[in-house]
């Protein structure tokens, strides 16, 4: 470290052993530390939320694009791997991320992933065929893992605990925020322009946050007990568990193909599902395995999963991401279908949400910076979450503008709340050399909770609609485009949309799509018990136990 962010930490002699990551355990190289201060600080923290945004909005910037870029490359058989494709290879690499931040340069690895990330958006924006499309979008997503996971280890490293949840509620805001503007960026750059300038704009604003990051974040070297720069070139590779990713890549694949799948387009005893979730339990029993032999060296240590507030956090996220996944993605579907909005009206009637997920995630950093308590923010996020999907499950065609946005008020109020105190309750009972795979524990499980809720959703509304409309006529109204064609098709069909035929449809598929919200709620509801798992700790008093750790 240089210049006026030096940040200078005196080695504690006196370690005490760890436990397993209670909150007691002394952390290597505790101290009294001083943190980048001044504008330097404040680049530092805003590179961190752009960061946080662009590999957000990557996400969903394609919802409004696909269609031209399908029509592009004349392959909408690759439709599923352009918008999963992604998300498969964040969540895939997420947990050894957390190894690389573990046992390397902090800051190294940050920007190494950013610059993962940019070759990604070039591949995509120049690529001339939709196979090297794909391969971008899995470039992206391993960088995606990378900023993700960094952007809070960063922010643990730079911040002291008691004002950290704070800034996770930027990051949070930030999330949310991409979520909801992708779609509109997305459908408004294809308008206007090329659907390459989704991925080209990437690359400028990418640039600037490396740079910044280079000249003002402070030197993080990993602490020498956990350093690899004195193992061989063998220990190195068993360190960062080979065998382990590519493991849980392959169950995480088939879970995915059999959760889209299953039920909708294939029969659950079909056979070739049937062989998929075979696939899925062979290569994740032996990751479990694997994960219990190795120990303390595990990307996932045993005795870091079992720790209280570990477990209950992780579990806490998986429902509650869970639930809001199926939100983000069939809100729209909901205005689309049920009221007749085009996708830009959809996405702008989804700007409550946005909003007060953002709102709330601030409000809740700066209340737990203020008392010091982050558990009450748990167990509220998870009711705001289900009252607000008891109300979503309740609209009908006829439901008013102020019904819908208070419902969505609830909803991304209760996540903003939630979810980032949940990242803040991890790293509060975490010893140094577990921090980094808790946080990417976290963000795994944030990236599962959708890979898993969101085709769960899918299918659960598919098979309503067909069992409602009976298979031929369903699939004449609800064809691959969904939503987007469907009050055209019926008023091809009907006299008129005051019809009686007209309004049965809209009623049976207005039941399919509350058949999602009704989920959710599941979800929020069963999150709450998981909130109230998770050990109480004051961020204010107890900073001296989780004290970052900054060395030269």
């Amino acid at each position: 470290m240089t210049r006026a962010t030096r940040t200078e930490c005196s080695l504690s002699k006196a370690a005490k052993p760890d436990n397993g990551g209670d909150g007691n355990a002394l952390r290597e190289g505790q101290s009294e530390c001083e943190y980048p201060q001044g504008i330097r600080f404040a680049l530092v923290i805003s590179s961190l939320f752009l960061a946080v945004f662009i590999v957000a909005i990557s996400q969903t910037i394609l919802a409004t694009a696909i269609p031209t870029i399908t029509g592009a490359f004349n392959s909408s058989q690759d439709i599923a791997w352009y918008s999963t494709g992604e998300q498969l290879a964040a969540a895939s690499t997420q947990l050894p991320f957390g190894r690389a931040y573990t046992l390397t340069n902090t800051k190294g690895v940050f920007v190494t992933s950013i610059a993962v990330f940019l070759v990604g958006s070039a591949v995509c924006g120049f690529a001339p065929v939709s196979a090297v499309f794909i391969v971008g979008r899995l470039v992206q997503g391993v960088g995606m893992a990378g900023i993700f996971s960094g952007s809070f280890i960063v922010l643990a490293r730079v911040t002291p605990l008691k004002t950290r949840s704070l800034f996770a509620g930027l990051f949070g805001a930030a999330y949310a925020i991409a979520s909801v503007l992708g779609p509109l960026i997305g459908g408004a750059i294809t308008t206007r322009s090329t659907w390459r300038w989704c991925f080209w704009f990437n690359l400028p604003v990418g640039v600037v946050i490396m740079s910044t990051i280079i000249w003002c974040l402070p030197n993080m070297p990993a602490p020498k007990s956990f350093s690899i720069s004195n193992m061989t070139w063998k220990q190195t590779v068993i360190k960062f568990d080979p065998l382990g990713t590519v493991l849980l890549m392959a169950s995480l694949i088939c879970l995915m193909l059999a959760l889209q799948s299953g039920g909708a387009q294939y029969s659950w005893s079909e056979p070739r599902l049937v062989a998929v979730l075979v696939i899925f339990a062979v290569t994740l029993v032996p990751w479990l395995v694997l994960q219990y032999f190795q120990g303390e060296e595990a990307t996932v240590p045993l005795s870091m999963l079992c720790q209280r507030s570990v477990a209950g956090s992780n579990l806490f996220l998986l429902f509650l991401n869970g639930a809001f996944g199926v939100f983000i993605f069939y809100l729209p579907t909901w205005f689309q279908a049920i009221l007749g909005d085009s996708a830009e009206t959809s996405g702008f009637k989804q700007v409550a949400l946005c909003l007060s997920t953002a709102v709330g995630a601030i409000a809740a950093g700066g209340l737990v910076a203020a008392t010091g308590f982050y558990n009450p923010f748990l167990v509220l996020g998870s009711l705001l979450v289900t009252a607000g999907s008891a109300m979503c499950m309740m609209m009908q065609p006829d439901a008013s503008l102020g019904y819908t946005i208070g419902a969505q008020i609830l909803v991304g109020a209760g996540v903003g709340v939630g979810a980032e105190q949940a990242n803040v309750a991890v790293q509060a009972v975490l010893p140094s050399d577990k921090v980094a795979r808790g946080t990417s524990l976290t963000l795994f499980t944030r990236l599962l909770a959708m890979a898993i809720s969101v085709p769960v959703a899918q299918n659960m509304m598919q098979q309503q609609i067909f069992a409602d409309l009976g298979s031929s006529f369903a699939g004449e109204v609800w064809t691959d485009s969904g939503a987007a064609d469907l009050h055209p098709k019926l008023r091809a069909l009907f006299e008129s949309e005051d019809s009686l035929g007209y309004r049965l449809v809209l009623a049976d598929i207005n039941y399919a799509i509350s058949r999602c919200f009704m989920l959710a709620m599941i979800l929020a509801a069963i999150s709450v018990p998981f909130g109230l798992v998770v050990e109480w700790k004051n961020v204010k008093t107890d900073e001296e136990d989780a004290e970052p750790l900054l060395q030269e």
